[in-house]
């Protein structure tokens, strides 16, 4: 388990540790889990400290470590980003 803490502090280092790497399209942080985090309306509001880090890339051929500090990494593959015309 992750506090947001420590996920900013290990996003800081993937980010410095991906720099320049081809592929890398964006480095986050997100929620580990769903279940639990807190939700609009009647229902109960309960915190969840549970965060991973998210890493988008191109291709699945894109080496991005597992884990960074402790903190899980998840990988998507997002494909090429591109500018498109208004």
């Amino acid at each position: 388990m992750a506090t947001l803490e420590r996920a900013r502090e290990a996003k800081a280092a993937l980010r410095d540790e991906l720099a320049g790497l081809d592929g890398v399209t964006g480095v986050g942080i997100a929620r580990a889990h769903t279940a639990g985090a807190p939700q609009r309306g009647d229902r109960p509001q309960r915190t969840v400290d549970d965060w991973l880090l998210r890493v988008n890339v191109t291709s699945d051929d894109v080496e991005v470590p597992d884990t960074v500090d402790g903190v899980d990494v998840e990988v998507r593959v997002v494909g090429d980003i591109t500018a498109s015309r208004v």
